[in-house]
C-alpha cells in the first residue's frame, strides 16, 4: 500500500531551511517643528511623535524659560518611561491648554501637557492623535 504522505502535492509545505529571517528595519522618528501660542506669542519648537505615547508632554526648561502657567497635584500621577519603568521626577505639574498648530494646513488645537524632561525634544506628542 502506497504511503498517503507520498502523494500529496508539496505546494504550501514550507521546509525549515527555507525560512529567511531578514533583518529588523529602523524607521527614523517622526520629527517636526509645530508651532505653540503661549501668552499671545508663537514659537516654533522641535517634538517628536511617540506611537508609544499616550499623553502631551512638554520640557520642563521651556515651562520655565517662557513662563508657561501651570498646575500642581497632590498626588503625582505615575508616568512610564519608554522601558515601562515608571519615571520619579514626573506626573507632578501639568500645563493650563496650549495652542498647538501642526500640519501643513495649521491645524490648531487645546492641549494640556505634562512636564518632565523630554530630552533634545521641545514636546513628545501622541502618533496616534
Amino acid at each position: 500500500m502506497p504511503s498517503k504522505r507520498g502523494n500529496q502535492p508539496s505546494y504550501g509545505r514550507v521546509k525549515r531551511t527555507d525560512i529567511i529571517i531578514n533583518e529588523p528595519h529602523r524607521y527614523d522618528c517622526h520629527e517636526g517643528d509645530p508651532h505653540i501660542y503661549i501668552l499671545g506669542k508663537r514659537y516654533r519648537i522641535p517634538v517628536l511623535l511617540d506611537s508609544r505615547s499616550n499623553i502631551f508632554l512638554i520640557n520642563k526648561q521651556l515651562v520655565k524659560d517662557l513662563q508657561i502657567p501651570y498646575h500642581s497635584r497632590a498626588d503625582a500621577v505615575q508616568i512610564q518611561g519608554f522601558t515601562g519603568e515608571a519615571i520619579s521626577s514626573t506626573g507632578s505639574h501639568f500645563t493650563n491648554p496650549l495652542y498647538l498648530e501642526i500640519g501643513t494646513n495649521k491645524h490648531l488645537s487645546l492641549v494640556s501637557c505634562e512636564i518632565a524632561r523630554a530630552g533634545k525634544y521641545v514636546m513628545i506628542i501622541p502618533f496616534a492623535w
